[in-house]
This record gives structure tokens, C-alpha cells and sequence, in this order.
């Protein structure tokens, strides 16, 4: 696999929106725009001459997991460099694709808060089109990355100042190890003592995190199949009002994605799916997180979740997944 250039540099006037001028100033101004959305800046003909669909690739490809369609981030305007209005720089992301012959190869770099705070530019470079169109292709999982920290980092710094003590110093309590949790959470009850639940509750939505050990025998009890089987039966002892003989679990017929994140010096394996309530109407995505204590042989499991089944998704799940990388 190559190594592909990724720097943090001060990005020069004419590589990123043409005769503006970078501020040497931390910008004053709040980025515009929701959580995700982005700016692309390139020029036309590139962007009709295949580079929009690479970029439109790269960044609206479906979130998994979620009962409705919507793009791992938000296109919400092209726009050539010549173009590019003050409020087109505000955004909190801007991609700028640079054709530029006197380069060697494609490369791309990064730098924040160039024109609003908390803002995540990246500039990719190429020397041709269609080198410009392969390395969207094949470096697009590392921009993302990138975008995506930049999410990260201004939600849970958002929430950092308005935190709920009380039930992270219980979460803590309960397995060891800190995490942000928000404001606006309660320590919900449940049947299984071992389960332990906080529950943001909305006139329409709900956010939901979960939190359990189970015990660990073999490697199989890491594999995505073992784990599905295990958050369903700890999700069984919850039930929904009013819904007789009703209990939560996941929907083992929608498909489940697995990958390993390193978190808290420790390999999680996270696993995204549909959870779902029998006898109810009710469910929604989720996201999960679990990783083996080989000395005291367990297995800790964080999971989050979301109810909105007339709200956007995407966003509300990925301020609950965000707070997962605060674990220490």
C-alpha cells in the first residue's frame, strides 16, 4: 500500500482559493454550517470531467448501519476557487482539489481553523486530472479520517464543558475507565443488574449508552457473530412501555459491519447495526465497542444508540460514537 503524503502545513493563497490570502490570526468567527458539511472548491472542469463523482464518492458514501440513507458527510455546495464566497471559506470543511502540472505526484495536506474555528481544510494536489481522481480513490479513507477527527474533536469539546459528573464518575465506577458523558443523561433502571444504561430522552428521539462485561473464554468471543449474540441477550432484559412481552435486541437479519479501532491503548473490536424492539415499533442503529481484559478475563462492551425515527441519524449517532474516544 503507498504511503501517501499527509502534512500539516500553512496552505499558500494561490493552492487554496485562488487570490485569497490565508490569515496568520486564529479566525474569531464560528464555522458555518451543520456538523459534516462540506465545501468542495475546484475548478469546473475538473469537477464535470469526472472529479465530481470521485469527491461525490469520497464523501457521500452511505453511513452503515442507519435505517435511512445519508452520506458519511454532506456536500453542500462546488464551487470554483474564483468563485468561493466568505461563506463558502467558513464552513467546517472545505476540500480543495488543486490541479497543478508542476507537482510530481498527488499529495494532499491539512490544516485547521483557517478562516473559522473549528474548521478542517484539506488541499489535495495532483498533477493531472486523472491522478487527481485515482488518489481521491485510494487516499480517501485517510481524508476522511481526517474530516472526521476534526468532527470529533468539536463535539466532544463542545460537551467537555458541559459534562454529567456524576454519571461518569459511575461509569468509571462501573468499568474502570473514564469517559465523557453529557449533560442532559440519567441512569436509566434495568432488570440485569450487570447491564448498565444512560438514556437521553427527547420529546421525538433518544440516545441510549449501554455498557456491560461479559466473560471471555476463547478468541471466538471477540468474533462479530459471538458479540451480536451476546448484545442481544443482554438487551432482552429491556422491555418498552406499554408493549406487552416486548424485550430490545438487535436485528440479526440487517447487516452488521465489523472493524478494530486502537482506543485507550487496547483493540476494540466496533461493530455497527440495527437494534430493534419485539412486539414495538421501535429501533434504530447502533454502534458498539468491546475488547478483552486478558488478567481478569472479561470482556467489556460499550454500546450506543439512537431512536429517531423522524430525525436525521447520522449525526446523532456520531456525537454518541464520539464520545467512545474520550475512553482513558
Amino acid at each position: 500500500m503507498k504511503r501517501y503524503i499527509y502534512t500539516f502545513v500553512a496552505l499558500a493563497a494561490t493552492l487554496l482559493l485562488g487570490s485569497c490570502t490565508v490569515k496568520n490570526n486564529i479566525p474569531t468567527k464560528t464555522a458555518a454550517g451543520q456538523n459534516y458539511d462540506t465545501v468542495v472548491i475546484c475548478a469546473d472542469e475538473a469537477w464535470n470531467a469526472g472529479l465530481g463523482e470521485a469527491v461525490e464518492a469520497l464523501l457521500e458514501e452511505p453511513t452503515p448501519g442507519l435505517t435511512r440513507p445519508e452520506g458519511l458527510f454532506t456536500i453542500v455546495r462546488r464551487v470554483a476557487a474564483d468563485k468561493a464566497s466568505n461563506i463558502d471559506r467558513m464552513y467546517g470543511n472545505l476540500l480543495v482539489v488543486n490541479i497543478n502540472a508542476a507537482v510530481s505526484e498527488p499529495s494532499f495536506s491539512v490544516e485547521k481553523n483557517v478562516y473559522a474555528r473549528p474548521q478542517t481544510v484539506v488541499v489535495v494536489t495532483a498533477p493531472t486530472l486523472q491522478s487527481a481522481i485515482g488518489f481521491l480513490t485510494e487516499a480517501g479513507a485517510a481524508i476522511r479520517d481526517v474530516m472526521e477527527e476534526g468532527e470529533r474533536r468539536k463535539s466532544n469539546n463542545y460537551y467537555s464543558s458541559r459534562s454529567a459528573d456524576e454519571l461518569m464518575a459511575d461509569f468509571k465506577a462501573t468499568t474502570g475507565f473514564e469517559m465523557l458523558i453529557p449533560q442532559g443523561f440519567f441512569k436509566a433502571t434495568t432488570a440485569d443488574k450487570s447491564l448498565t444504561w444512560y438514556l437521553r430522552d427527547y420529546p421525538t428521539k433518544a440516545q441510549y449508552i449501554f455498557t456491560y462485561e461479559s466473560e471471555y473464554t476463547s478468541p471466538e468471543d471477540l468474533t462479530p457473530k459471538w458479540l451480536m449474540m451476546s448484545l442481544d441477550n443482554k438487551l432482552a432484559s429491556i422491555s418498552s412501555k406499554g408493549a406487552a412481552g416486548s424485550y430490545m435486541g438487535v436485528n440479526e437479519n440487517e447487516p452488521t459491519y465489523a472493524s478494530v479501532v486502537d482506543v485507550a491503548g487496547r483493540e476494540w473490536v466496533e461493530l455497527r447495526g440495527r437494534w430493534e424492539v419485539t412486539n414495538d415499533f421501535m429501533g434504530g442503529p447502533f454502534v458498539s465497542f468491546s475488547s478483552v481484559d486478558a488478567e481478569q478475563k472479561k470482556i467489556l462492551t460499550v454500546m450506543f444508540a439512537l431512536y429517531a425515527p423522524e430525525d436525521p441519524q447520522r449525526n446523532l449517532l456520531r456525537e454518541l460514537e464520539h464520545l467512545f474516544y474520550t475512553l482513558k
